[in-house]
């Protein structure tokens, strides 16, 4: 049944976790705003399902909780390859496994809480200045945000598909019933995929395997990770395999006129990264800010200054699948220096700046890569 047409400050395509999240922080500014999505809550997504530490640290500055049997906490990240073990531990904070469809229901949840109007189970068909045209009627608004995904809509119809190639990769998801046997996100190299162990509940874990092939399902991929396939003999996968496109994505512009897009509407890094999310709520953040002040020059130079440390990242890791002897290289590394490691992955997340760092840091960091003999 049709409602006829309503009236809103901002309207957002896309009620996935970028698109709640931007709402809730338009909220803070005292803007109304609709959110629209074909699907209902809750709504799943192949991912690692790992949270890092600035995107915990934002999830309870949306006014989100989540207990212990909602979310396993984990210290830092680890990678294993060929034998060697590099671990990483965050700096006195910790990430956080959770399901994709509980953090959905949460924040579906908290979004309903803080006077987000949501419009489940509706189709957006059609966006124009002022009007947004849905499959039960109408809605006029001021801006339109495109919070609706890698294959948006809203992009295209805003005329903001330009920008760089794309590299793409295959991921899949499982779960299985088992103890998480680390209190770290593993990711497991191998010579043509990657495995990420990630601990979700206090009996579950969740597997992602990621390649440059769509046929690389999990069952393939275990055949180079014995000691993955021992952990999980007689242990029973709780889900079918869920899949999707990995792609580092770069566009040109993520705003025009009354339109802007958010999360991976606006480009993407690679899943490798574990930043999805993170970067979706700190473009959140940004967007609600530039349209409170009716100025998107503000968000776009914000979103540069965002992507730009993961896309870096991105390249890093795609470097490292497929270059064995890089790969090599910085785990062994990253093995024998864990405090840089962790250093790193504060850099990465946001909790330390590049200065924290240090340059002799950097500087003992691509020493050891160069001279590493292995």
């Amino acid at each position: 049944m049709g409602w006829g047409v309503l009236k809103t400050d901002v309207f957002i395509a896309g009620g996935g976790p970028a698109g709640l999240a931007t709402a809730m922080e338009i909220r803070k500014h005292g803007l109304r705003v609709v959110v629209a999505d074909l699907a209902k809550p809750p709504i799943d997504k192949t991912c690692g399902e790992g949270l890092m530490p600035q995107t915990v640290a934002a999830l309870k500055g949306f006014g989100v909780t989540l207990g212990p049997a909602q979310a396993v906490p984990f210290r830092g990240i680890r990678f294993i390859g060929e034998g060697t073990v590099a671990t990483g531990d965050f700096p006195a904070i910790y990430g956080l496994g959770i399901r994709r469809t509980t953090l959905h229901q949460a924040l579906a949840r908290r979004a309903e809480e803080v006077g987000v109007q949501s419009l489940w189970g509706t189709r957006v068909t059609g966006i124009d200045r002022g009007e947004v045209s849905l499959d039960s009627g109408k809605v006029h608004c001021r801006w339109v945000v495109g919070a609706d995904g890698q294959n948006s809509m809203v992009r295209k119809w805003a005329g903001l598909d330009q920008g760089r190639p794309q590299e793409s990769r295959f991921g899949f998801r499982q779960h299985f019933r088992v103890a998480p046997w680390t209190e770290f996100v593993e990711v497991h190299w191998g010579h043509n995929c990657q495995i990420v162990v990630t601990p979700v509940a206090r009996e579950e874990v969740c597997l992602v395997v990621t390649s440059r092939s769509p046929q690389i399902r999990l069952t393939e991929a275990l055949t180079q990770f014995p000691a993955i396939t021992e952990r999980l003999k007689g242990c029973p996968a709780i889900t079918k395999d869920l899949g999707a496109v990995s792609a580092l994505r770069i566009l040109r512009k993520v705003s025009r006129g009354p339109f802007a897009l958010v999360g991976d509407a606006s480009g993407s890094v690679d899943s490798l990264t574990g930043e999805g999310l993170g970067l979706a709520f700190q473009q959140a953040t940004a967007l609600a800010k530039a349209l409170a002040k009716e100025d998107l020059t503000r968000y776009e130079v914000a979103h540069r200054h965002i992507n730009r440390p993961p896309e870096v990242m991105s390249r890093l890791l795609l470097a490292m699948e497929s270059r064995a002897w890089l790969r090599r290289r910085v785990i062994d590394t990253l093995a024998k220096e864990p405090h840089l490691f962790g250093r790193l992955l504060a850099v990465h997340d946001g909790t330390f700046s590049p200065l924290d760092f240090g340059i002799g840091s950097f500087f003992k960091l691509g020493l050891s890569l160069i001279s590493n003999p292995r």
